[in-house]
């Protein structure tokens, strides 16, 4: 299995289903099937308690609920079977079932069950104008409102954003960037972040989103106007951009993710306040909802620094992506002083941070005020 093998773990989860991975795979039998749902011995540690393991199939989930404690989707499951990450769990299903090598196939492919939608929104297949968008509510960079929201699309699962093909005129000499945030112009530069002066995003300053190889697939513009921002929100993101599916700044972050691992933040001005202390391993899962497909991305790294805002909204976040990622990869979480934002820190107290909870092995930090 190469180290340089391409990888695209939300393909493999829609053409490899749990069902796929507990029948076909490993062969278990000893389970009791109602519909789709599974019970019995948990088959990842091998128990004999006879109701410790729950599956629902329709959903690609499980939960063992003795000795391992654990549980997630397909992936999770062979990764917590086998002992080895995800990147490994995710070539061995596909090798086994989408290159055509499954020990107990014949010569026709299988049929696999398609996954229901993991992540938190769902996008459409289409998109027309990647600058274009709804609006945002009052949750600062979370992208949520009633119906659906910003950067979530309308309805059908998106598997990619397609590459965006223009690229808007910015301006980095704007004094919310350079006199009020004290961004210096290299990181400006370094990032492709400015103010805009035309289209859709005109007024705000606008943040390039690329894709893990690279590709710019959006813009997502931040309103600077008082009365913007208390009727519509922080941020705009185009309408049919799948926010699900991508980290901010990942694509040169992930140079660092094994070495050094990776910070993840709810924010992009996060993202570039790290980077000028110092760390340019930092990634934004732009709002506090994470989705699968970013924790696929994540799960990929040595380790995972959580550094939420100081708010409600950021501690669940923060708790849920810990959870999640815990039997995968591993995690400290830093909470960050009540009512602010990694952003506020200074670069000395984010250096303090990250360096001293790696070298004194902490996996939780509480600032007080």
């Amino acid at each position: 299995m190469s180290r340089n093998e391409w990888i695209d773990f939300a393909e493999i989860r829609r053409l490899v289903s749990l069902e796929d991975v507990i029948f076909r795979l490993y062969k278990i039998d000893g389970l009791v099937r109602t519909g789709d749902k599974l019970v019995g011995p948990c088959p990842v540690h091998q128990g004999t308690s006879p109701r410790a393991f729950h599956a629902d199939l329709s959903k690609n989930v499980w939960k063992c609920f003795s000795k391992c404690q654990a549980g997630g989707n397909q992936l999770d499951f062979v990764v917590r079977r086998e002992g080895i990450d995800v990147r490994a769990a995710a070539l061995k299903l596909k090798h086994a079932f989408i290159d055509g090598r499954a020990n107990d196939r014949d010569s026709s492919p299988p049929s696999p069950t398609p996954s229901a939608p993991t992540s938190s929104v769902a996008a459409p297949s289409t998109v027309k104008d990647r600058t274009t968008g709804q609006t945002a509510s009052k949750e600062s960079e979370r992208g949520e409102r009633k119906g659906a929201p910003e950067g979530s699309g309308g309805g059908v699962q998106m598997l990619r954003n397609p590459p965006l093909a223009l690229t808007l005129p910015l301006t980095r000499q704007h004094p919310h960037l350079t006199k009020d945030r004290g961004l210096k112009d290299e990181t400006l530069k370094h990032f492709g972040v400015g103010y805009c002066t035309r289209g859709m995003l005109r007024g705000m300053v606008a943040f390039p989103i690329s894709n893990q190889e690279g590709e710019l697939v959006a813009y997502a513009g931040r309103r600077l106007k008082a009365s913007e921002i208390e009727k519509l929100g922080k941020y705009r993101f185009p309408k049919n951009f799948g926010k699900h599916l991508e980290l901010f700044n990942f694509h040169e972050a992930k140079t660092y993710a094994k070495d050094r691992g990776l910070i993840l933040v709810e924010g992009f001005f996060g993202v570039l306040a790290l980077y000028e202390a110092g760390f340019p391993n930092a990634v934004a899962s732009m709002g506090a909802e994470v989705s699968m497909e970013q924790l696929d991305l994540l799960a990929q790294a040595s380790e995972v620094l959580v550094l939420f805002d100081g708010d409600e909204a950021g501690e669940k976040g923060a708790a849920k992506v810990v959870a999640a990622l815990a039997a995968r990869t591993t995690v400290r979480i830093a909470h960050s002083p009540e009512g602010l934002q990694p952003d506020s820190l200074s670069p000395r107290t984010l250096r303090w941070l990250v360096n001293g909870m790696q070298s004194l092995d902490l996996t939780s930090v509480r600032f007080t005020r």
